[in-house]
């Protein structure tokens, strides 16, 4: 059986959530390589993967007073070539509840961010993975509205 030449990488993120007035707001990071996405990293040795998401988090963002919406994550899935290297990425996000819209960007990261709400967030992700888990989380936010 011939060995596969596509490595497997993961990362873990927040969708952070900020609810005003009857609208929630979503913050998207613009990443230094130019695109748009939500905050995310990979795990140090040891850490589980909401704890590798929150630690990326308040790295990237700078906040810290945030509830996570316990379980339930979303995730997304596509391929990238990285030194001519194939990958399959997967990336786990978990939604949380944030209580403050200051934001400290880690520099040598983020170049820029952005709060909005689901239709500005939608148009401005870069990708359509990102696109689909703002769906997901927008989708179950409306379910638990309406439960």
């Amino acid at each position: 059986m011939a060995k596969s030449t596509i490595a497997r990488d993961e990362a873990f993120g927040i969708v952070p959530i900020l609810p005003t007035n009857d609208v929630y707001q979503f913050l998207l990071i613009q990443h230094h390589a130019g695109h748009w996405g939500f905050p995310k990293g990979h795990a140090d040795p040891g850490e589980s993967a909401l704890q590798a998401a929150c630690r990326e988090f308040v790295e990237e963002t700078g906040i810290s007073d945030y509830v996570l919406i316990e379980g339930v994550s979303f995730s997304e899935q596509y391929p990238f070539t990285r030194s001519g290297r194939k990958f399959e990425k997967t990336v786990i996000y978990f939604p949380a509840w944030v209580h403050s819209a200051t934001v400290h960007c880690q520099e040598k990261e983020i170049q820029a961010y952005v709060w909005a709400d689901y239709e500005q967030a939608i148009a401005r992700l870069s990708f359509d993975g990102a696109k689909q888990v703002l769906r997901d989380v927008q989708r179950y936010l409306q379910t638990r509205e309406h439960a």
